[in-house]
């Protein structure tokens, strides 16, 4: 159960770190980037730093295979002489013994040399190996923080134009809001003069009618007037009928006449 919960967490913590780095590029993707940078060239200098101390390795376990060789070399070449002072025949009896036994004791010590110097050879060739593993990852980590800063910069540069064309495109932008602000406020003008010379019309017209109406009114009002339209009409008859007025001046004319007799 623990080892559940040790695992669980683990996963969850490299969920909730990832998310965390996500939101942080979202918001700064540049400061991101070169945070990201920083960390790489880190683990660059890191890297170069036990590439170092791999290559000091090797080094001493070259020195130290040459040197063992080099020893088991003038063993071989001691242990031979040995064995032709052996087989001298002018080689003294009393010599014989002596010869031969430090020729025991040196080949038991070059055969015992032999595996320190195989050793010596096995171990200067996993460090070779080491070292040239450590070479191949510090020459990608290098290319790989180059490529990162190269991208930054491509980033940049593109960032650059893509923040010019957006200025230059709203640049554009305003200057047509502007022109066409120009047109729609001549035109706004023009049809502020139409609705103006119409509303004086429909003024005038209302105007118009109401003076007629008013003079309609006040025809209705004479002495003798009438509401009844067929009164009216009649009454108009009578005073459109010729030689009514000269009836009415005849008549006129001869009551004076009657008066001054």
């Amino acid at each position: 159960m623990f080892s559940f919960m040790k695992s669980f967490l683990g996963v969850k913590g490299k969920q909730f770190g990832a998310d965390v780095i996500e939101a942080i590029v979202g918001i700064d993707p540049e400061g991101a980037t070169q945070a990201q940078m920083a960390q790489m060239e880190k683990d660059l200098d890191n890297t170069g730093m036990m590439l170092q101390k791999i290559r000091a390795d090797y080094e001493r376990e070259v020195r130290e295979a040459e040197e063992a060789m080099q020893r088991y070399d003038k063993m071989m070449a001691a242990a031979e002489l040995l064995q032709a002072r052996l087989a001298d025949p002018a080689m003294l009896v009393t010599e014989h013994a002596a010869i031969e036994a430090s020729l025991a004791r040196l080949i038991g010590q070059i055969e015992g040399f032999a595996h320190e110097v195989e050793q010596e050879k096995q171990d200067m060739i996993e460090v070779k190996a080491l070292l040239d593993e450590a070479q191949t990852a510090y020459k990608a980590k290098a290319e790989a923080l180059t490529q990162a800063r190269q991208g930054l910069d491509r980033a940049r540069r593109d960032m650059q134009r893509a923040t010019l064309q957006a200025e230059r495109a709203e640049e554009k932008a305003k200057r047509a809001a502007e022109v066409a602000c120009l047109r729609g406020t001549t035109t706004n003008r023009l049809s502020i003069a139409t609705d103006a010379m119409q509303r004086k019309a429909e003024e005038a017209r209302a105007k118009a009618a109401a003076l007629n109406l008013k003079a309609d009114a006040l025809a209705l009002a004479k002495p003798g007037a009438s509401d009844d339209p067929l009164i009216t009409e009649a009454m108009r008859a009578i005073e459109s009928k010729p030689g009514a007025n000269n009836a009415n001046l005849a008549e006129r004319l001869a009551a004076l006449l009657q008066d001054k007799k």
